[in-house]
């Protein structure tokens, strides 16, 4: 694997969006957003970042991306944009089963990094490639599964490698809708504290996948730890519960609100029963909230990060990787539920353990 050599951080980068809808640029637009949601107004944000270019087959999303981008330009398709620009990182933005070709091109174009927006892929097949090609020809490759950014998830690692519940024994992850729109950034957060998948087993309301391959599945995990983890889905995606719970030997933590808040209890002795402990609220640390801090969009910081990284060689918090573990996941519980609810065994391409080990000895 040839790797090119690190440069110390340029005095600017040329950055390029394919994609100009919601995650790419419009999100923005809606009034009861108060933060950065979008690629656009990431790039946008960094003093270091020249945003100089954006692809949509759309004309009104390419007129609403001018309108804010001064200075840049607008290609009605990406392979133009690649022909005509020298960028040194791109966001795909496009609908999944897109991703693979894009990030394709963009390698070939010569850029030193792409931002994929999750799920990586359609595939473990097609994941596994791009994160090939990148490797292989050097490229970073980042994934958009933003909560890694976000510092409340951030701070709750933190406090689970400090050992603040003990031993992680068993994680129980909440999500809204479908297993790849919400369901694998709830994979990449439960992989984000208990490490590598050794097996899933799946689980969706009426026993079958839906027709559009997206089906809102639960299910149970097996970690390399030993830890367990059950995943359970909701049904209606309007309401909007993301929420994880952490529990070790010492305690337990949980995320809830979507990142709006973090609880800490610790197993104390049992004021009620000779020979127990029971969980206590910590008062050292009390109930977190994510509104007792500034307003950080996690976007900007998940870009801050893959612009430094371009720099220093280092990896960002969301790899390819960590992306394709979350693709593989979401495939093994299909896998799993269309054949009578089986176990099945992780990686479903071996490539995976293998970009793990690489990337291992790259980032010690």
């Amino acid at each position: 694997m040839s790797l090119r050599p690190f440069e110390p951080i340029q005095r600017q980068y040329r950055a390029g969006v394919i994609g100009l809808g919601q995650i790419g640029n419009l999100f923005d637009e809606d009034p009861k957003r108060k933060e950065i949601w979008t690629h656009t107004g990431a790039y946008l944000a960094l003093p270091d970042v020249m945003l100089a270019a954006g692809a949509d087959s759309d004309d009104g999303r390419r007129n609403s991306f001018l309108k804010r981008s001064a200075g840049a330009k607008a290609y009605r398709d990406y392979g133009d944009m690649f022909g005509a620009e020298r960028l040194d990182v791109v966001s795909v933005c496009t609908p999944t089963a897109l991703h693979h070709e894009m990030v394709l091109a963009a390698v070939h174009a010569g850029v030193r990094a792409v931002f994929c927006e999750k799920p990586l892929a359609a595939t473990p097949e097609q994941a596994a490639e791009m994160v090939e090609v990148c490797q292989s020809a050097g490229v970073l490759l980042a994934v958009n599964h933003t909560r890694r950014w976000e510092p409340i998830y951030v701070r709750a690692k933190q406090l689970v490698q400090d050992g603040a519940i003990g031993r992680l024994e068993a994680i129980v992850g909440y999500y809204p809708g479908k297993v790849f729109t919400m369901g694998t950034h709830l994979f990449d957060l439960m992989r984000f504290f208990g490490g590598d998948v050794q097996w899933v087993c799946g689980q969706s309301p009426n026993g079958t996948i839906a027709s559009d391959e997206e089906g809102s599945l639960s299910g149970q995990l097996q970690f390399c730890s030993g830890a367990i983890g059950s995943i359970i889905s909701g049904w209606d995606r309007t309401n909007h519960v993301f929420e994880l719970d952490l529990v070790g030997s010492a305690g337990r933590l949980r995320l809830s609100g979507d990142g709006a808040a973090i609880d800490l209890s610790r197993f104390t002795e049992s004021p009620r029963y000779s020979g127990y402990r029971e969980l206590m609220k910590d008062d050292e640390i009390g109930q977190v909230r994510q509104g007792n801090h500034p307003l950080v969009s996690r976007l900007v910081t998940a870009m801050r990060d893959v612009i430094d990284c371009i720099g220093n060689g280092k990896r960002p918090a969301c790899s390819g990787p960590d992306g394709l573990a979350a693709v593989d996941i979401a495939c093994a519980l299909r896998e799993s539920v269309a054949h009578g609810n089986s176990r099945v065994e992780l990686p479903l391409v071996t490539a995976v353990s293998t970009y793990r080990a690489l990337e291992a000895a790259r980032y010690p």
